[in-house]
């Protein structure tokens, strides 16, 4: 909201949406002013629910809700609404691993009267590039370069284009900035819980190593220690490490949890069917393709459940703090934070399989730049950050999911 403008900018269903309003000779009981909850609400785990709210408005007037962003794991949608008897309903996503309550009396945000006059524009056609510009520089920072700004990968050749985008990222730059090693939890309370009932603990014997692979071993344990992936472990788990070799020579150092995943209680979260995946991207004119930092470790493992992660080595004992490779119920872990993260754009603004995000449009690049600000802002809410050097932004060709995407459909 900016005063010194008398507007209100948010981001909408791939809109940038600007709406003027006044603070001084508004007529009636109109007034900008905080919104509350009326009572308290309980909210249900991954679900939209209605809340009411207070709102200082006559019966009948439009307004639009503006949310704070401080409301931990329950994210608020932008609404425009009416009031009724001094009350409003907005909807609440609740993101917490269980039920959760929202205090009576909380403030929720700001309500914003809109008067008859007011005017709605976005960027399908009403803005030009030099309000496009305005709207960024009011985002952020959008001067001071990223420190891995050279990462930066652009599609498009337009000028004005690559310096919106570059613009944007600096705006998130919470986001965008990631110097290697660890990346930090969501600020979401979302943890990997592994449910083994009441099996007895496994503690399986460590696999003997050559000389080169246990350096290698020792120098990812090293690594992991320093970023907080691990720590020492005192438990009864513990299972062998194996080295994988990738296809490029790399190894990645794994885990053998496969007698753990044994006896662990399948999660059936679905991931999304592929072909389906695809099949949406039809039409598409316009793709970015952002890439989460170390996705995995960007959840934790629950306190009860991380003895059950360890690990031997020749140097020790250790266990995961960060949610590791190999566990069975993962990827249904992560995916179900992202659709709750994402929750309303998947399908028509962006697609998500797991840590890899494919924000989709059929139309210029100022309304992708809109749809790219709208998915930054959910995983800003969220603290997630990006390994921003393998994104790819506004290309009108890449390959997303092993497949190449292009205007003319997916190959």
């Amino acid at each position: 909201m900016d005063f010194d403008r008398n507007e209100v900018r948010y981001y909408e269903k791939e809109r940038l949406v600007v709406i003027p309003f006044r603070t001084n000779g508004v007529e009636g009981d109109a007034q900008v002013a905080p919104v509350r909850l009326v009572r308290h609400a309980r909210l249900t785990r991954n679900a939209v629910t209605p809340v009411e709210v207070s709102v200082a408005a006559a019966d009948g007037e439009e307004g639009m809700f503006i949310p704070t962003r401080s409301c931990g794991a329950v994210m608020l949608a932008v609404t425009v609404t009416k009031a009724r008897n001094g009350k409003a309903l907005i909807p609440a996503i609740n993101m917490h691993g269980g039920r959760t309550k929202l205090p009576g009396k909380r403030e929720l945000g700001t309500w914003v009267p809109i008067e008859a006059d007011m005017q709605v524009l976005d960027l399908n056609g009403e803005l030009d590039p030099g309000r496009l510009n305005e709207g960024l520089d009011t985002m952020g920072d959008t001067t001071t370069p990223l420190d891995n700004e050279e990462e930066v990968q652009i599609g498009t050749t337009d000028p004005d284009a690559r310096t919106w985008v570059v613009k944007l990222l600096r705006a998130y730059r919470e986001v965008a900035s990631s110097k290697g090693g660890c990346p930090p939890v969501t600020v979401l309370p979302v943890q990997h819980h592994i449910d083994t009932g009441d099996t007895a603990p496994i503690m399986l014997k460590r696999r003997r190593q050559a000389q080169t692979e246990d350096a290698i071993i020792e120098d990812n344990v090293g690594k992991m220690l320093q970023a907080g992936v691990i720590e020492e472990g005192n438990g009864a788990w513990g299972f062998p490490v194996v080295l994988v070799r990738k296809k490029d020579g790399e190894v990645r150092f794994c885990v053998d949890y496969r007698a753990l995943n044994k006896v662990t209680k399948k999660d059936v979260y679905p991931l999304p069917r592929i072909d389906e995946t695809l099949e949406a991207l039809g039409g598409a004119l316009l793709f970015t393709t952002l890439d989460l930092h170390s996705g995995y470790w960007q959840i934790g493992v629950s306190p009860e459940d991380r003895d059950k992660t360890a690990f031997t080595t020749k140097q020790g004992l250790y266990r995961f703090l960060r949610m590791p490779f190999g566990l069975m119920n993962a990827p249904s872990t992560f995916q179900r934070m992202m659709n709750g993260v994402l929750r309303g754009l998947t399908w028509t603004t962006c697609l998500v399989y797991l840590d890899d995000i494919v924000v989709f449009t059929r139309g210029d690049v100022r309304k992708h730049l809109v749809q790219l600000a709208t998915v930054l802002e959910r995983l800003s809410v969220a603290g997630l950050t990006l390994k921003l050097r393998k994104c790819v932004f506004a290309a009108r060709s890449m390959e997303y999911l092993g497949h190449e995407l292009s205007d003319e459909g997916a190959e």
